[in-house]
């Protein structure tokens, strides 16, 4: 190739990101900012949903790693139409939040249409998005609940006065009011997004990072319950401000966690595998 020459970029290879592409990614972002102001203000209102902007944040590190090229595929363009018009819709007819999914929608059909980054990879957009409310509240009551007849039941064997209600308990005249996100559902879900991130890091294809996600996400209940046996140690001890806080706010190290031990998780596979390569050095035959 003489300089000056110019070669289009082929499937496989890891060019930089190109201009063209640059300003379509930047497009799109902007041509959803109604779903994008939506979200932000979930965000600021509701703690339970502020880890998707976490995820977020993880979709674009993932996102802007993952520059092998594959081959484009224009019906991409095809679901770009369609998320952006399900967020326009919606926000025309004032229910911004019916168009969320058309944020993920127009994700994965831009990266299907230039080529890159991978499915796996823009398929992690859709944590990006929290998880319905009428999902927990389909699923409950369910684990806050069970929790919350445990401690009422252990404050009443110390002696302590406990008024279970259905959405609600109350010990020693201190009472904390249970949400249906108390349940664990939405850490689950935030769970099984950071153990898909930890395997499109690592480059695996949507079958590893599905079986990542799987393995990851129960682990969000058995969280979720150490959350509640904590806040409900708190009530206790007359501190409800304190036990809300820790309901509302202990996903993040839990969260942080996972990402440590995914990231080093990954790291020993990766030198376990390369450690089991056969070595070829010089002339000899393994």
């Amino acid at each position: 190739m003489t300089p000056g020459s110019t070669t289009r970029s082929t499937p496989g290879a890891t060019p930089p990101w190109e201009p063209r592409e640059l300003v379509l990614w930047s497009a799109l972002g902007i041509a959803f900012s109604a779903s994008w102001a939506d979200l932000v203000r979930h965000w600021t209102s509701e703690p339970w949903t502020r880890p998707a902007a976490l995820l977020l944040a993880l979709f674009i590190a993932a996102a802007a790693r993952d520059r092998r090229r594959r081959e484009p595929r224009r019906w991409g363009y095809l679901l770009v139409a369609a998320g952006l018009g399900l967020s326009l819709i919606a926000f025309g007819g004032s229910v911004a939040r019916l168009g969320r999914p058309g944020v993920p929608l127009g994700i994965i059909g831009m990266a299907r249409a230039l080529g890159r980054p991978s499915l796996a990879t823009s398929l992690l957009a859709l944590w990006a998005v929290p998880p319905p409310f009428a999902l927990p509240v389909a699923l409950s009551p369910g684990l806050e609940s069970a929790i919350a007849w445990l401690a009422a039941g252990a404050a009443e064997a110390q002696g302590l006065p406990a008024v279970l209600g259905p959405r609600s308990l109350a010990i020693a005249g201190a009472k904390l009011e249970l949400r249906p996100t108390d349940g664990g559902i939405p850490l689950a879900i935030y769970l099984a997004g950071i153990g898909w991130w930890g395997a499109v890091w690592a480059g695996s294809g949507v079958r590893d990072a599905l079986r990542a996600a799987a393995r990851i996400a129960p682990l969000g209940f058995v969280a979720q319950a150490l959350l509640l046996c904590l806040a409900f140690a708190l009530l206790a001890a007359r501190a409800p401000n304190a036990a809300r806080a820790v309901l509302d706010l202990g996903a993040w190290p839990v969260l942080a966690l996972a990402l440590v031990w995914v990231r080093a998780a990954r790291r020993d596979s990766a030198t376990a595998a390369a450690a089991a390569r056969p070595r070829h050095s010089g002339g000899e035959l393994p």
